[in-house]
């Protein structure tokens, strides 16, 4: 049974502060040590990268690849210092992954995203994999681990930070970086930015001198999510009167609290001396999501105030920003099934325990918010692109990002009213990285393995339009240890789960047909139960193979056969071989078998009298497979759906069949083209209107010449 667990309650003050200093220093030990992305050392940076410069972001524009399958965005760099590489350029072509032209968007959930006006050191390789970009710089790159390809600025505070580094200073980061190279950087442009850090460095010892002119009394509330239009009110004094170019400022989830993150001007609703309402935020000025942690307030002046006690956030639903606004996007039906089906690429068709390990993933998302998500036929597309497919497949560090375990690439279409904008997930693409040590499961990692199934499930939090948080043990923590699982959802991340899928289910102004439930998850699964298979081994006979892994407490396995998935009959009983703490093989033969596709799954008894179950699997028949069924052929005359002939055509991948309608005289009345998937639901074709008479269909499956025939059919 999947287990929830709650992280907060209403907790006392002292011990909501305790509390957190406890959760904020325990995520920050694992994001130094154990992430969702492998910490690379600033050593490790500086050797592999070609150019590593300190620049500004001074301009971007998205483009599209040459096959028009992913956005990407260029960067315009202007460099202020070289550190590494013989570059003398007076700007510099950054790409990164991902991007918005118009209505689409393509979001990579662990790529470098800058902003205009961002400072810091890139450690940067040149790129040649897109000829044509926008840059025309001459020097076109892409950054050394992606988010880790970049030591942001704080101008402010004349510190610098990256997703796993932080640098009291600019100067610091200029030491380690000569020690690494061996050389003293070059100057190539003033940057003169930075030329004022000192003077500010005066300017705030002034203020810490003098009282403090911004005050924090009280904020509410203090548990809360981002990206909700949940509305934070902040109490205190000195804020002005007008915000002007003052600012409310959040821990970001997305390098669990290295930086500060600030709202979009359209999230401030208020702003007086003595209080501000504001949205927290999931899509935010500089990139990152509001995390949980103290709060500041920043005054046009300068003059920062902290809470005293942190505001929790469990839970962010992920935002779309779009002229400066915030936008929620909400899951659709794309396949016509409800929602989203998912191919497996060739890549992980062939590894098994891997593809069992997602499927145990996308199970427990299913089970406790009902997200309709399902596994469709494999493709032989090994890809990621923006093709109407939601592909889950291996890639090497070169194309996920060095460091990187995995990454989500959701794709969004919108339009808009006089009034709104909505944005929906299109599909959305899952790259693993093939070069890191995996613990498929359902055993637990060991040593310096990463369990797989966490890593899914984090994974697909982010298709199910969640982002990052700061709290250990939710599952959308960007940081997870090695050798730790984490493979149960807490209950933040269900509530936040849930209100995703009630955004989803309504109608919208658009048009676009919304999610429907998934009903159909397997909800109660055994943790024992490894892999289990079924196929017909001859004509009538089933052979059900099931293996076991620490199997202790298991009584007997009974064996459940079904026809549409839903309603099981018992067909026979197994006792357990166990206990055994390693691997056991089990095998059940269905000498009377359904003729054509049938389910099986295992429910399986505890010496206690409880019980749980193994996913179910599907078998066809490999003698009904791509036989065309009619009927009626007997067509009445009539309207109201009375013209209606329904196919059967029984598959395991997509098969496309062209059907041309002759009447007795030879002539071609009508054409059809039907997709018949491995759903295996019956299609219909309209004979509405035709004169009755004898009627011949003839049908042919594409690109199968030896398929096709023909079949006679009388309109009444």
């Amino acid at each position: 049974m999947h287990r929830l667990y709650a992280l907060t309650a209403a907790i006392p003050h002292a011990k909501t502060v305790l509390l957190f200093a406890l959760l904020l220093i325990a995520s920050r030990l694992m994001a130094q040590d154990n992430p969702h992305m492998v910490p690379l050392s600033l050593e490790e940076r500086v050797q592999k990268a070609d150019i590593v410069v300190e620049g500004e972001v001074i301009s971007q524009q998205s483009f599209w690849d040459a096959r028009h399958e992913n956005i990407y965005t260029s960067n315009i760099i202007r460099p202020y210092k070289s550190f590494k590489g013989n570059t003398n350029s007076e700007r510099i072509e950054v790409i990164t992954e991902g991007g918005s032209i118009g209505f689409k968007k393509h979001v990579f959930s662990s790529a470098l995203e800058l902003r205009p006006g961002q400072q810091g050191v890139f450690f940067l390789n040149r790129q040649q994999q897109m000829q044509r970009t926008p840059g025309n710089t001459g020097t076109s790159t892409m950054a050394y681990g992606s988010q880790q390809g970049f030591v942001r600025y704080n101008l402010h505070e004349g510190k610098a930070y990256s997703v796993f580094d932080s640098y009291n200073s600019v100067q610091a980061l200029y030491k380690e970086l000569t020690e690494q190279t061996g050389q003293d950087y070059r100057t190539l442009a003033e940057n003169k930015a930075l030329k004022s850090i000192p003077a500010l460095e005066h300017t705030q010892q002034q203020k810490q001198a003098s009282p403090q002119a911004v005050t924090i009394r009280s904020f509410s509330p203090q548990i809360a999510s981002a990206g909700t239009e949940t509305v934070l009110t902040i109490n205190g004094s000195g804020f002005g009167r007008t915000r002007g170019e003052g600012a409310v400022e959040f821990l970001n989830a997305d390098d669990a609290g290295q930086t500060f993150v600030q709202p979009l001007p359209s999230a401030y609703l208020l702003w007086t001396d003595t209080q501000i309402k504001v949205y927290i935020p999931s899509a935010t000025l500089t990139g990152g999501t509001a995390g949980s942690g103290p709060i500041r307030v920043i005054d046009s002046s300068g003059n920062v105030a902290v809470s005293e006690v942190p505001i929790v956030i469990e839970y962010a639903y992920s935002n779309i920003g779009f002229d400066n606004k915030a936008f929620q996007p909400v899951l659709l039906d794309r396949d016509g099934l409800g929602g989203y089906s998912i191919h497996f690429a060739p890549s992980i068709m062939s590894r098994q325990p891997a593809r069992e390990g997602f499927r145990r993933a996308m199970n427990t998302w299913i089970c406790v918010s009902e997200v309709n998500w399902r596994i469709a036929e494999p493709t032989l597309k090994d890809v990621a692109a923006d093709d109407d497919l939601s592909i889950i497949r291996y890639a090497s560090p070169s194309v996920v990002g060095a460091g990187v375990l995995a990454r989500t690439i959701s794709r969004y279409e919108g339009c808009a009213s006089s009034t709104d904008t909505l944005f929906w997930v299109t599909e959305f693409d899952m790259e693993i990285n093939s070069s890191i040590d995996w613990e498929y499961g359902p055993a637990p990692p060991e040593d310096r393995e990463f369990d797989f199934e966490t890593v899914m499930l984090h994974e697909l939090g982010h298709a199910h339009q969640l982002s990052h948080v700061i709290l250990p043990r939710a599952v959308m923590f960007y940081a997870i240890e090695f050798a730790r699982l984490y493979r149960d959802l807490s209950l933040p991340d269900v509530t936040g789960a849930s209100l995703v899928m009630a955004r989803s289910l309504g109608e919208n102004f658009c048009g676009e047909t919304p999610m429907a439930r998934n009903l159909d998850g397997d909800c109660n699964l055994s943790i024992e139960v490894y892999t289990i298979e079924a196929e017909f081994t001859s004509p009538n006979a089933v052979t059900v193979l099931w293996t076991t892994r620490n199997e202790i407490l298991i009584d007997e396995f009974i064996v459940q056969r079904s026809v549409s998935g839903v309603e099981w009959e018992d067909i026979g009983v197994v006792a357990s071989n166990g206990p055994n703490p390693g691997e056991l093989t089990y095998t059940f033969v269905d000498n009377a078998p359904l003729p054509e596709i049938a389910y099986y799954r295992l429910k399986v008894v505890y010496n206690n009298t409880s019980f749980s179950f193994s996913p179910r699997v599907r078998v066809i028949n490999p003698a009904s497979i791509r036989r065309l069924r009619v009927y009626p052929t007997l067509v009445n005359q009539g309207n109201n759906g009375e013209g209606l002939v329904y196919l059967t055509y029984i598959v395991e991948t997509n098969a496309y069949l062209e059907f041309l309608l002759y009447d007795m005289k030879g002539q071609l009345v009508r054409t059809f083209d039907l997709t018949f998937t491995n759903n295996n639901t019956p299609l219909s074709i309209d004979l509405s209107g035709l004169a009755g008479g004898m009627y011949v269909l003839k049908w042919q499956e594409r690109n199968i010449e030896s398929s096709g025939g023909t079949i006679k059919l009388v309109k009444l």
